[in-house]
């Protein structure tokens, strides 16, 4: 990742998807092991959201923005189709 998300861009990313962050988060990511995680950890919105950015592997991606709508990249014929029903 070139330009790390901000804490804003993560939470809109989070509320566009209708997720929270836990939902963004890459499980099976070599640092979500290494850190001992677990989506059922007791953490606010804020601490997970910090967590990706100073962790930007375990952020789940490719996240598509079109005309202010999200949607999860995978598997990747789904961009068309949401690119499509917007247009």
């Amino acid at each position: 990742m070139k330009t790390p998300y901000s804490e804003k861009q993560l939470d809109t990313i989070c509320k566009g998807l209708e997720l929270e962050p836990t939902g963004l988060l890459r499980t099976k990511d070599k640092r979500f092991k290494e850190l001992e995680l677990s989506k059922k950890d007791d953490r606010s919105r804020k601490e997970w959201i910090r967590l990706m950015i100073d962790n930007p592997s375990m952020i789940e991606r490719p996240v598509v923005e079109f005309k202010n709508k999200y949607k999860m990249g995978r598997p990747p014929d789904s961009i068309i189709s949401f690119i499509e029903e917007l247009i």
